[in-house]
């Protein structure tokens, strides 16, 4: 699977991670099957896979603007302090979740970032 299209939840059932490509969902393979416990996931509903189509591409766009991002910085100013911090450490730590409520379980969907170098191209 590449881990480009990669996205991971946690088994309502047994905590494990289950990992998926949108690819899989596409392609008419909407029944994700947990490995450890074998419950099912039906991933059927087109708003879902939009959602999930739409959190692949912000991710990715993240992944190649990498270098106008490591040129950049998140500032938070606290009163009269201003705090700089570099996007270059903020990708290279950056943990992306897509928090959606499917029936009535909420779901923390996981992007597979490929681990991204801290050294110069």
């Amino acid at each position: 699977m590449s881990k480009h299209h990669a996205l991971e939840f946690s088994c309502q059932n047994c905590s494990k991670s289950i990992e998926f490509s949108i690819l899989q969902i596409e392609k008419g393979d909407s029944l994700i099957c947990c490995s450890s416990c074998s419950k099912k996931y039906a991933f059927d509903d087109k708003d879902l896979i939009r959602q999930l189509k739409l959190f692949i591409a912000l991710c990715k766009q993240l992944q190649e603007s990498e270098e106008i991002l490591s040129h950049t910085s998140v500032g938070i100013d606290l009163g009269e302090h201003r705090v700089k911090i570099p996007y270059k450490i903020l990708l290279t730590r950056l943990t992306s979740t897509l928090d959606l409520l499917i029936g009535e379980q909420p779901i923390s969907f996981s992007f597979r970032f490929e681990p991204l170098e801290l050294g110069e191209k």
